[in-house]
Protein backbone atom coordinates (compact mmCIF):
# COMPACT_ATOMS: atom_id res chain seq x y z
CA UNK A 1 0.00 0.00 0.00
CA UNK A 2 2.83 2.46 0.86
CA UNK A 3 4.49 1.45 -2.55
CA UNK A 4 1.50 2.72 -4.62
CA UNK A 5 1.74 6.06 -2.25
CA UNK A 6 4.98 7.05 -2.93
CA UNK A 7 4.56 6.51 -6.61
CA UNK A 8 1.47 8.34 -6.89
CA UNK A 9 3.25 11.23 -5.48
CA UNK A 10 6.08 11.09 -7.87
CA UNK A 11 3.74 11.03 -10.56
CA UNK A 12 2.04 14.32 -9.20
CA UNK A 13 5.48 15.52 -9.25
CA UNK A 14 6.19 15.14 -12.43
CA UNK A 15 3.09 16.00 -13.93
CA UNK A 16 2.65 19.69 -11.98
CA UNK A 17 5.88 20.18 -12.94
CA UNK A 18 5.34 21.25 -16.43
CA UNK A 19 1.95 22.81 -15.94
CA UNK A 20 3.43 25.09 -13.52
CA UNK A 21 6.58 26.14 -16.00
CA UNK A 22 4.11 26.40 -18.32
CA UNK A 23 1.73 28.17 -16.30
CA UNK A 24 4.20 30.75 -14.88
CA UNK A 25 5.36 31.46 -18.67
CA UNK A 26 2.09 32.87 -19.49
CA UNK A 27 1.62 34.83 -16.11
CA UNK A 28 5.15 36.61 -17.52
CA UNK A 29 4.08 36.81 -20.88
CA UNK A 30 0.63 38.63 -20.49
CA UNK A 31 2.16 40.42 -17.51
CA UNK A 32 -0.15 39.11 -14.47
CA UNK A 33 3.59 39.19 -13.05
CA UNK A 34 6.09 41.42 -13.07
CA UNK A 35 9.60 40.63 -14.10
CA UNK A 36 12.88 42.06 -12.52
CA UNK A 37 14.60 44.91 -14.13
CA UNK A 38 18.12 45.40 -14.33
CA UNK A 39 20.51 48.13 -15.96
CA UNK A 40 17.77 50.23 -15.74
CA UNK A 41 19.01 54.10 -16.39
CA UNK A 42 17.56 57.63 -16.63
CA UNK A 43 19.09 59.74 -19.46
CA UNK A 44 18.57 62.43 -21.33
CA UNK A 45 19.07 61.87 -24.85
CA UNK A 46 17.66 63.84 -27.50
CA UNK A 47 17.87 68.54 -27.45
CA UNK A 48 19.69 71.00 -26.18
CA UNK A 49 21.60 69.61 -22.81
CA UNK A 50 24.39 69.86 -20.46
CA UNK A 51 25.54 67.09 -18.43
CA UNK A 52 27.21 67.39 -14.95
CA UNK A 53 28.47 65.03 -12.19
CA UNK A 54 25.26 64.21 -10.68
CA UNK A 55 22.39 66.86 -13.10
CA UNK A 56 21.51 67.80 -16.03
CA UNK A 57 20.99 71.51 -17.04
CA UNK A 58 18.50 72.26 -19.50
CA UNK A 59 17.20 75.71 -20.60
CA UNK A 60 14.45 77.83 -20.07
CA UNK A 61 11.12 76.46 -22.04
CA UNK A 62 13.44 74.10 -24.14
CA UNK A 63 12.23 70.34 -24.72
CA UNK A 64 14.43 67.19 -24.32
CA UNK A 65 14.20 63.71 -24.63
CA UNK A 66 14.41 61.18 -21.17
CA UNK A 67 15.16 57.44 -21.95
CA UNK A 68 15.13 54.69 -19.50
CA UNK A 69 18.04 53.11 -21.46
CA UNK A 70 18.91 49.17 -22.58
CA UNK A 71 17.59 47.60 -19.22
CA UNK A 72 17.05 43.94 -19.21
CA UNK A 73 13.88 41.79 -18.24
CA UNK A 74 13.99 38.47 -16.12
CA UNK A 75 13.01 36.08 -17.11
CA UNK A 76 13.36 37.30 -20.50
CA UNK A 77 9.93 36.24 -22.13
CA UNK A 78 8.30 38.55 -19.86
CA UNK A 79 5.87 41.25 -20.96
CA UNK A 80 7.71 44.79 -20.54
CA UNK A 81 7.03 46.27 -17.50
CA UNK A 82 5.20 49.94 -17.37
CA UNK A 83 8.23 51.71 -17.25
CA UNK A 84 7.64 55.39 -17.12
CA UNK A 85 9.13 58.86 -16.05
CA UNK A 86 8.16 61.32 -13.40
CA UNK A 87 8.48 64.47 -11.46
CA UNK A 88 9.32 63.49 -7.78
CA UNK A 89 8.59 66.68 -6.27
CA UNK A 90 6.07 69.54 -6.30
CA UNK A 91 8.27 72.52 -7.01
CA UNK A 92 6.43 72.92 -10.72
CA UNK A 93 9.94 73.65 -12.53
CA UNK A 94 9.23 70.89 -14.84
CA UNK A 95 6.48 69.21 -16.83
CA UNK A 96 6.79 65.94 -18.40
CA UNK A 97 4.64 64.30 -21.20
CA UNK A 98 5.38 61.09 -22.08
CA UNK A 99 9.47 61.13 -22.54
CA UNK A 100 9.25 64.46 -23.11
CA UNK A 101 10.65 66.88 -20.41
CA UNK A 102 9.92 70.68 -20.57
CA UNK A 103 11.64 73.17 -18.20
CA UNK A 104 8.55 75.80 -16.91
CA UNK A 105 10.70 77.93 -14.69
CA UNK A 106 14.11 78.44 -13.31
CA UNK A 107 15.56 76.16 -10.51
CA UNK A 108 16.48 72.59 -9.71
CA UNK A 109 14.08 69.63 -9.41
CA UNK A 110 13.98 65.72 -9.16
CA UNK A 111 12.50 63.44 -11.69
CA UNK A 112 12.28 59.00 -11.59
CA UNK A 113 12.58 56.93 -13.59
CA UNK A 114 9.10 54.42 -12.45
CA UNK A 115 8.29 50.86 -12.24
CA UNK A 116 4.62 51.04 -10.93
CA UNK A 117 4.57 53.52 -8.04
CA UNK A 118 8.37 52.37 -7.34
CA UNK A 119 11.07 54.47 -8.38
CA UNK A 120 13.72 52.82 -10.28
CA UNK A 121 16.61 55.68 -10.99
CA UNK A 122 16.45 59.12 -9.92
CA UNK A 123 18.26 62.24 -11.58
CA UNK A 124 18.41 66.18 -10.67
CA UNK A 125 17.88 68.17 -13.32
CA UNK A 126 18.55 72.48 -13.55
CA UNK A 127 16.61 74.39 -15.52
CA UNK A 128 18.14 77.89 -16.05
CA UNK A 129 17.73 80.85 -18.39
CA UNK A 130 20.77 82.05 -20.19
CA UNK A 131 21.50 85.79 -19.53
CA UNK A 132 22.21 87.98 -22.67
CA UNK A 133 25.06 90.37 -21.36
CA UNK A 134 26.51 91.71 -24.76
CA UNK A 135 25.27 91.36 -28.88
CA UNK A 136 28.75 92.06 -30.90
CA UNK A 137 27.71 92.70 -34.56
CA UNK A 138 29.07 93.87 -37.90
CA UNK A 139 28.17 94.75 -41.08
CA UNK A 140 29.33 93.88 -44.34
CA UNK A 141 28.52 97.06 -46.24
CA UNK A 142 27.59 100.51 -45.61
CA UNK A 143 23.58 101.25 -46.75
CA UNK A 144 23.49 105.19 -48.01
CA UNK A 145 21.23 104.29 -51.54
CA UNK A 146 18.56 102.53 -53.13
CA UNK A 147 19.23 99.41 -53.88
CA UNK A 148 22.28 98.45 -51.70
CA UNK A 149 22.24 95.95 -49.49
CA UNK A 150 24.20 94.43 -46.88
CA UNK A 151 24.61 91.06 -44.39
CA UNK A 152 24.25 91.37 -40.84
CA UNK A 153 26.74 88.81 -38.49
CA UNK A 154 26.00 88.65 -34.86
CA UNK A 155 27.03 87.46 -31.99
CA UNK A 156 25.16 86.85 -28.34
CA UNK A 157 27.06 86.57 -25.40
CA UNK A 158 25.26 85.19 -22.25
CA UNK A 159 26.10 84.42 -18.62
CA UNK A 160 26.03 80.22 -19.30
CA UNK A 161 27.28 79.40 -22.62
CA UNK A 162 27.71 75.66 -22.23
CA UNK A 163 24.47 74.97 -24.64
CA UNK A 164 25.06 73.52 -27.99
CA UNK A 165 22.52 75.59 -29.40
CA UNK A 166 23.60 79.46 -29.12
CA UNK A 167 20.89 82.29 -28.58
CA UNK A 168 18.65 83.23 -31.36
CA UNK A 169 18.84 87.11 -32.82
CA UNK A 170 16.33 88.68 -34.76
CA UNK A 171 16.15 91.51 -36.98
CA UNK A 172 13.31 93.90 -37.46
CA UNK A 173 12.85 97.06 -39.35
CA UNK A 174 11.28 100.50 -38.39
CA UNK A 175 10.16 101.01 -41.65
CA UNK A 176 9.99 97.96 -44.47
CA UNK A 177 9.39 100.73 -46.91
CA UNK A 178 12.47 102.34 -46.64
CA UNK A 179 14.37 98.88 -45.56
CA UNK A 180 13.48 95.72 -45.63
CA UNK A 181 15.23 92.45 -43.96
CA UNK A 182 15.46 88.65 -45.11
CA UNK A 183 16.73 86.57 -42.36
CA UNK A 184 20.25 88.60 -41.94
CA UNK A 185 20.49 90.71 -45.25
CA UNK A 186 19.22 93.98 -45.46
CA UNK A 187 18.37 96.26 -48.34
CA UNK A 188 17.42 99.98 -49.11
CA UNK A 189 14.36 99.79 -50.75
CA UNK A 190 12.89 103.01 -50.47
CA UNK A 191 14.07 106.70 -49.23
CA UNK A 192 13.67 107.83 -45.86
CA UNK A 193 14.92 106.79 -42.90
CA UNK A 194 14.70 103.60 -40.99
CA UNK A 195 16.55 101.99 -38.05
CA UNK A 196 17.44 97.82 -37.86
CA UNK A 197 16.82 96.62 -34.47
CA UNK A 198 19.14 93.45 -33.43
CA UNK A 199 17.42 91.83 -30.54
CA UNK A 200 18.43 88.69 -28.44
CA UNK A 201 15.72 88.50 -25.61
CA UNK A 202 15.63 92.02 -23.89
CA UNK A 203 18.98 93.27 -25.26
CA UNK A 204 18.67 95.62 -28.12
CA UNK A 205 20.71 97.15 -30.77
CA UNK A 206 20.14 99.80 -33.23
CA UNK A 207 21.34 100.95 -36.54
CA UNK A 208 20.14 103.91 -37.96
CA UNK A 209 20.35 104.25 -41.81
CA UNK A 210 19.57 107.77 -43.96
CA UNK A 211 18.38 106.49 -47.40
CA UNK A 212 18.64 109.01 -50.23
CA UNK A 213 18.25 108.40 -53.91
CA UNK A 214 21.31 107.33 -56.52
CA UNK A 215 21.78 110.74 -58.54
CA UNK A 216 22.18 109.31 -61.81
CA UNK A 217 21.99 113.39 -63.48
CA UNK A 218 21.32 116.54 -62.83
CA UNK A 219 19.85 118.14 -66.03
CA UNK A 220 19.66 122.04 -66.55
CA UNK A 221 20.64 124.50 -69.65
CA UNK A 222 24.55 125.23 -69.55
CA UNK A 223 23.48 128.63 -70.08
CA UNK A 224 20.48 130.46 -68.75
CA UNK A 225 19.52 134.36 -69.32
CA UNK A 226 18.32 136.56 -66.71
CA UNK A 227 17.15 139.81 -67.29
CA UNK A 228 18.51 143.08 -65.52
CA UNK A 229 17.01 143.58 -62.05
CA UNK A 230 14.82 140.68 -62.54
CA UNK A 231 14.38 137.16 -60.41
CA UNK A 232 14.39 133.31 -61.79
CA UNK A 233 14.57 130.41 -60.21
CA UNK A 234 16.55 127.92 -61.26
CA UNK A 235 14.47 124.12 -61.76
CA UNK A 236 17.09 121.60 -62.22
CA UNK A 237 15.15 118.33 -63.50
CA UNK A 238 16.80 115.68 -60.88
CA UNK A 239 17.48 112.62 -62.46
CA UNK A 240 17.48 109.45 -60.15
CA UNK A 241 18.88 105.71 -60.30
CA UNK A 242 16.33 103.93 -59.93
CA UNK A 243 13.99 106.96 -61.77
CA UNK A 244 11.16 108.85 -60.04
CA UNK A 245 12.57 108.17 -56.58
CA UNK A 246 12.52 111.68 -54.22
CA UNK A 247 15.76 113.27 -54.70
CA UNK A 248 17.58 114.95 -51.91
CA UNK A 249 17.78 118.32 -51.14
CA UNK A 250 19.39 121.06 -54.02
CA UNK A 251 21.62 123.19 -52.84
CA UNK A 252 23.37 126.21 -55.20
CA UNK A 253 26.56 128.06 -54.81
CA UNK A 254 28.56 131.05 -56.52
CA UNK A 255 31.76 129.33 -58.12
CA UNK A 256 33.91 132.50 -58.88
CA UNK A 257 35.41 134.48 -55.85
CA UNK A 258 34.38 137.89 -56.25
CA UNK A 259 33.56 140.95 -54.25
CA UNK A 260 29.94 142.03 -53.35
CA UNK A 261 30.09 145.23 -56.06
CA UNK A 262 31.47 142.78 -58.98
CA UNK A 263 28.73 140.54 -58.69
CA UNK A 264 26.75 140.11 -61.79
CA UNK A 265 24.03 138.28 -60.04
CA UNK A 266 22.58 137.67 -56.32
CA UNK A 267 21.80 133.78 -55.40
CA UNK A 268 19.65 132.83 -52.31
CA UNK A 269 21.40 129.13 -51.70
CA UNK A 270 18.13 127.32 -50.33
CA UNK A 271 15.82 128.23 -53.43
CA UNK A 272 18.01 128.74 -56.09
CA UNK A 273 16.48 132.32 -57.08
CA UNK A 274 18.63 134.44 -59.15
CA UNK A 275 18.41 138.03 -59.68
CA UNK A 276 20.18 140.13 -62.32
CA UNK A 277 22.55 142.69 -60.54
CA UNK A 278 24.39 144.26 -63.55
CA UNK A 279 24.94 142.68 -67.19
CA UNK A 280 27.67 139.73 -67.74
CA UNK A 281 28.42 136.64 -66.65
CA UNK A 282 28.28 135.09 -63.56
CA UNK A 283 28.66 130.59 -62.62
CA UNK A 284 26.59 128.67 -60.19
CA UNK A 285 27.11 125.17 -58.74
CA UNK A 286 24.33 122.89 -58.47
CA UNK A 287 24.40 120.17 -56.05
CA UNK A 288 22.41 117.63 -55.37
CA UNK A 289 23.95 114.11 -53.30
CA UNK A 290 27.42 113.05 -54.83
CA UNK A 291 26.17 115.12 -58.26
CA UNK A 292 26.83 118.50 -59.46
CA UNK A 293 26.80 121.10 -62.25
CA UNK A 294 27.97 124.08 -63.50
CA UNK A 295 26.09 126.56 -65.01
CA UNK A 296 26.30 129.77 -66.80
CA UNK A 297 23.81 133.06 -65.77
CA UNK A 298 23.93 135.86 -68.35
CA UNK A 299 22.42 138.82 -67.30
CA UNK A 300 21.11 140.56 -70.00
CA UNK A 301 19.16 144.29 -70.16
CA UNK A 302 16.25 142.22 -71.59
CA UNK A 303 16.09 138.66 -71.20
CA UNK A 304 13.42 136.38 -73.00
CA UNK A 305 13.75 133.67 -70.33
CA UNK A 306 12.51 136.77 -68.44
CA UNK A 307 8.69 136.18 -69.69
CA UNK A 308 6.24 134.57 -68.45
CA UNK A 309 3.96 131.81 -70.52
CA UNK A 310 0.15 133.78 -70.07
CA UNK A 311 -3.23 132.89 -70.16
CA UNK A 312 -2.89 128.88 -70.31
CA UNK A 313 -6.33 127.25 -70.52
CA UNK A 314 -7.84 123.75 -70.78
CA UNK A 315 -11.13 122.62 -72.12
CA UNK A 316 -11.48 118.27 -71.54
CA UNK A 317 -13.34 115.81 -72.43
CA UNK A 318 -13.29 112.02 -72.07
CA UNK A 319 -12.55 110.50 -75.35
CA UNK A 320 -12.34 106.75 -76.44
CA UNK A 321 -11.38 105.72 -72.73
CA UNK A 322 -8.59 108.55 -72.50
CA UNK A 323 -8.78 111.90 -71.28
CA UNK A 324 -8.62 114.44 -73.69
CA UNK A 325 -7.19 117.29 -72.69
CA UNK A 326 -6.84 121.03 -74.96
CA UNK A 327 -4.35 123.22 -74.00
CA UNK A 328 -3.66 126.84 -75.14
CA UNK A 329 -1.74 129.76 -74.10
CA UNK A 330 -0.65 133.20 -75.56
CA UNK A 331 3.06 133.12 -77.66
CA UNK A 332 6.03 134.52 -76.48
CA UNK A 333 8.11 136.62 -79.11
CA UNK A 334 10.92 134.17 -80.21
CA UNK A 335 10.27 131.66 -78.09
CA UNK A 336 9.22 128.34 -80.41
CA UNK A 337 9.49 125.44 -78.14
CA UNK A 338 7.20 124.61 -74.93
CA UNK A 339 7.49 121.97 -72.16
CA UNK A 340 4.01 120.81 -70.53
CA UNK A 341 4.58 119.62 -67.42
CA UNK A 342 2.51 117.13 -65.51
CA UNK A 343 1.91 116.24 -61.58
CA UNK A 344 -0.85 113.17 -61.38
CA UNK A 345 -2.43 113.87 -57.80
CA UNK A 346 -4.30 110.85 -58.24
CA UNK A 347 -1.30 108.34 -58.38
CA UNK A 348 0.19 110.83 -54.92
CA UNK A 349 3.12 111.93 -57.75
CA UNK A 350 5.27 114.19 -55.57
CA UNK A 351 6.78 116.43 -57.91
CA UNK A 352 6.01 117.66 -61.60
CA UNK A 353 7.68 115.90 -64.70
CA UNK A 354 7.79 116.74 -68.26
CA UNK A 355 5.28 114.85 -70.06
CA UNK A 356 4.90 116.82 -73.56
CA UNK A 357 6.52 119.49 -75.21
CA UNK A 358 5.87 121.30 -79.00
CA UNK A 359 7.27 123.24 -81.34
CA UNK A 360 5.98 126.11 -83.04
CA UNK A 361 6.47 128.30 -85.93
CA UNK A 362 5.30 132.02 -86.03
CA UNK A 363 5.46 132.51 -89.49
CA UNK A 364 2.86 129.58 -89.68
CA UNK A 365 0.27 130.61 -86.76
CA UNK A 366 -2.67 131.88 -87.29
CA UNK A 367 -3.10 133.71 -84.03
CA UNK A 368 -0.75 134.27 -80.93
CA UNK A 369 -2.29 131.64 -79.38
CA UNK A 370 -0.31 128.35 -78.92
CA UNK A 371 -2.55 124.95 -78.60
CA UNK A 372 -1.28 121.62 -78.00
CA UNK A 373 -3.49 118.42 -77.29
CA UNK A 374 -2.58 115.63 -74.79
CA UNK A 375 -4.30 112.84 -73.53
CA UNK A 376 -4.18 110.97 -70.14
CA UNK A 377 -4.95 107.78 -68.74
CA UNK A 378 -8.43 107.19 -66.58
CA UNK A 379 -8.18 106.19 -63.33
CA UNK A 380 -10.43 103.43 -62.76
CA UNK A 381 -12.59 104.83 -65.68
CA UNK A 382 -12.57 108.38 -63.76
CA UNK A 383 -11.02 111.85 -64.65
CA UNK A 384 -7.71 112.10 -62.26
CA UNK A 385 -7.09 114.84 -60.02
CA UNK A 386 -4.04 116.64 -62.22
CA UNK A 387 -2.19 120.29 -61.99
CA UNK A 388 -0.30 121.29 -65.26
CA UNK A 389 1.76 124.42 -65.99
CA UNK A 390 3.94 125.48 -69.00
CA UNK A 391 7.21 126.67 -69.95
CA UNK A 392 9.49 127.92 -72.92
CA UNK A 393 12.16 126.50 -73.96
CA UNK A 394 14.94 128.79 -74.85
CA UNK A 395 18.79 128.13 -75.62
CA UNK A 396 19.59 130.33 -72.75
CA UNK A 397 17.05 128.23 -70.46
CA UNK A 398 13.65 127.75 -69.42
CA UNK A 399 10.90 130.84 -69.13
CA UNK A 400 9.27 131.53 -66.12
CA UNK A 401 6.05 129.42 -66.14
CA UNK A 402 2.90 129.83 -66.45
CA UNK A 403 -0.09 129.54 -63.54
CA UNK A 404 -0.84 125.92 -62.84
CA UNK A 405 -3.63 124.54 -63.35
CA UNK A 406 -5.97 121.95 -61.86
CA UNK A 407 -8.66 119.27 -63.56
CA UNK A 408 -10.19 117.86 -60.86
CA UNK A 409 -12.31 114.25 -60.74
CA UNK A 410 -16.17 115.22 -61.61
CA UNK A 411 -18.41 113.43 -58.49
CA UNK A 412 -21.51 112.68 -60.13
CA UNK A 413 -22.61 111.68 -56.60
CA UNK A 414 -24.56 114.53 -55.52
CA UNK A 415 -24.50 114.10 -51.82
CA UNK A 416 -20.59 114.18 -51.65
CA UNK A 417 -20.75 117.61 -52.91
CA UNK A 418 -20.73 121.34 -51.79
CA UNK A 419 -22.45 124.04 -53.26
CA UNK A 420 -19.68 126.88 -53.06
CA UNK A 421 -19.14 130.81 -53.07
CA UNK A 422 -22.89 131.86 -52.12
CA UNK A 423 -22.63 135.57 -52.33
CA UNK A 424 -26.02 138.36 -52.22
CA UNK A 425 -26.14 141.75 -52.94
CA UNK A 426 -28.77 144.04 -52.41
CA UNK A 427 -30.85 146.21 -54.64
CA UNK A 428 -31.82 149.00 -52.22
CA UNK A 429 -33.55 151.53 -55.02
CA UNK A 430 -35.83 148.14 -56.08
CA UNK A 431 -35.51 146.02 -52.97
CA UNK A 432 -34.38 143.21 -54.79
CA UNK A 433 -31.48 140.50 -53.32
CA UNK A 434 -29.56 138.71 -56.06
CA UNK A 435 -27.62 135.28 -54.87
CA UNK A 436 -24.84 133.71 -57.41
CA UNK A 437 -23.12 130.78 -56.54
CA UNK A 438 -20.62 128.77 -58.39
CA UNK A 439 -22.30 126.64 -60.27
CA UNK A 440 -21.63 122.66 -60.03
CA UNK A 441 -20.02 120.73 -63.06
CA UNK A 442 -22.99 117.83 -62.83
CA UNK A 443 -25.03 117.77 -65.75
CA UNK A 444 -28.99 118.31 -65.14
CA UNK A 445 -28.73 119.51 -61.72
CA UNK A 446 -30.89 121.65 -59.96
CA UNK A 447 -30.91 124.35 -57.25
CA UNK A 448 -33.19 124.83 -53.96
CA UNK A 449 -32.86 127.73 -51.88
CA UNK A 450 -33.83 128.14 -47.89
CA UNK A 451 -34.52 130.76 -45.96
CA UNK A 452 -35.02 131.39 -42.21
CA UNK A 453 -36.60 134.99 -41.06
CA UNK A 454 -34.72 136.23 -38.04
CA UNK A 455 -37.73 138.93 -37.34
CA UNK A 456 -40.11 136.24 -37.02
CA UNK A 457 -37.96 134.38 -35.07
CA UNK A 458 -37.96 131.05 -37.37
CA UNK A 459 -36.33 128.14 -35.89
CA UNK A 460 -35.40 126.74 -38.70
CA UNK A 461 -34.75 127.06 -42.70
CA UNK A 462 -38.16 126.83 -44.93
CA UNK A 463 -37.58 126.17 -49.13
CA UNK A 464 -38.23 129.47 -50.46
CA UNK A 465 -38.00 128.03 -54.26
CA UNK A 466 -36.33 124.86 -56.17
CA UNK A 467 -35.82 123.36 -59.50
CA UNK A 468 -33.66 126.28 -60.30
CA UNK A 469 -31.75 125.36 -63.35
CA UNK A 470 -29.35 128.49 -63.12
CA UNK A 471 -26.54 129.68 -60.55
CA UNK A 472 -28.38 133.17 -59.94
CA UNK A 473 -32.03 134.04 -57.98
CA UNK A 474 -33.17 137.50 -56.95
CA UNK A 475 -35.58 137.59 -53.87
CA UNK A 476 -38.13 140.27 -53.72
CA UNK A 477 -37.75 141.74 -50.16
CA UNK A 478 -40.12 143.71 -48.50
CA UNK A 479 -40.28 147.41 -47.65
CA UNK A 480 -39.91 146.87 -43.97
CA UNK A 481 -37.14 146.13 -42.17
CA UNK A 482 -34.91 142.70 -43.48
CA UNK A 483 -32.58 140.46 -42.20
CA UNK A 484 -32.62 136.83 -43.10
CA UNK A 485 -30.15 133.84 -43.33
CA UNK A 486 -29.62 132.18 -47.10
CA UNK A 487 -28.89 128.98 -47.98
CA UNK A 488 -28.46 126.45 -51.48
CA UNK A 489 -28.88 123.16 -52.18
CA UNK A 490 -28.15 121.50 -55.46
CA UNK A 491 -30.53 118.80 -55.80
CA UNK A 492 -30.90 115.37 -58.76
CA UNK A 493 -32.51 112.49 -58.59
CA UNK A 494 -34.45 113.68 -55.38
CA UNK A 495 -30.39 113.10 -53.92
CA UNK A 496 -30.00 116.39 -52.57
CA UNK A 497 -26.02 118.03 -52.08
CA UNK A 498 -24.43 119.89 -48.62
CA UNK A 499 -25.68 122.90 -48.78
CA UNK A 500 -23.82 125.84 -49.24
CA UNK A 501 -22.21 129.02 -46.72
CA UNK A 502 -25.15 130.89 -44.73
CA UNK A 503 -25.28 133.97 -46.13
CA UNK A 504 -27.21 136.50 -44.21
CA UNK A 505 -29.23 139.81 -45.65
CA UNK A 506 -29.88 142.32 -43.55
CA UNK A 507 -31.74 145.61 -43.92
CA UNK A 508 -33.34 148.70 -41.79
CA UNK A 509 -35.20 150.80 -43.94
CA UNK A 510 -34.01 153.67 -42.30
CA UNK A 511 -30.18 153.10 -43.55
CA UNK A 512 -29.24 154.05 -46.74
CA UNK A 513 -26.52 151.74 -46.90
CA UNK A 514 -27.49 147.93 -46.57
CA UNK A 515 -24.97 145.62 -44.63
CA UNK A 516 -24.27 142.43 -46.16
CA UNK A 517 -22.61 140.12 -43.51
CA UNK A 518 -19.46 137.78 -43.90
CA UNK A 519 -20.54 133.98 -44.72
CA UNK A 520 -20.76 132.47 -41.90
CA UNK A 521 -19.33 128.53 -41.09
CA UNK A 522 -21.12 125.83 -42.72
CA UNK A 523 -24.22 125.09 -39.93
Amino acid sequence: MKKVSKNSKWLFILVSLPILVFLQYFLFKFGVLSPIVRGIELKVVNGDYVTDIDEYTIKLNDKVKLSSGDYICIPSYAKKPDIWFNVLDSKNILEIKGNELIGKKEGISTIGVMKNQRVLRKVNIRVIDPKVEDITYSVDNNLKYVGDSATITSEVKVDYDKFKEKEKVFYESSNEDVIKIDDNKIKAVGVGSAKVYIKSKDMVETLKYNIQAKIAEISISSTIEVGLEKSKKLKPDIITMPVGLKHPKIRYELVENKLGVDRNISLDKNTGVITGIKEGKEKIRIICGEKEKIVTIKVSKESVTSNKVENIKALYEIVDGKLLVKLSWDYINDVNEYYIYLKNNSLNYPDFNLYDSIKVQKDKMDSNTVYKNIEIDLINGKIPDISIYVAGKTKYGMTNPSNTINIKPIDEDIQNVEVKNLKASIDSNNNLATLTWDKLDIKNVKYSIYVKNNLNQDEGFTLLESNIESNKYTIKLSDENVDLEVYVKANKDDKYSKHSNIEIIKRKVSDEDVDIEEPVINQ
